[in-house]
């Protein structure tokens, strides 16, 4: 192979496993709300600034996943979901 095409094939994997990566971390009003989205554990430690939130959800995995629960997204350092 030549050096451009092996750059342009690591160049791809190494995106692909950024996007593959990416953590959306989700809060809800309630654990049950967290549960609908595939949350294993409900967490209290922010219930007064975020409300619940959604240890191992499974289902919100961007902003767009998010919007389309009702959500709203902020998209920062981190990104964040709030249900």
């Amino acid at each position: 192979m030549k050096v451009a095409s092996v750059c342009i094939l690591l160049a791809v994997l190494l995106c692909s496993a950024a996007v593959a990566d990416a953590t959306v971390y989700a809060y809800a009003s309630t654990c049950a709300r967290c549960k609908s989205i595939g949350a294993k554990y409900c967490g209290y430690g922010t219930l007064r600034t975020k409300g619940v939130s959604c240890d191992g959800q499974t289902m919100i995995r961007s902003c767009a996943d998010c919007k389309a629960r009702f959500g709203r997204c902020v998209d920062s350092y981190i990104t964040e979901c709030f249900l």
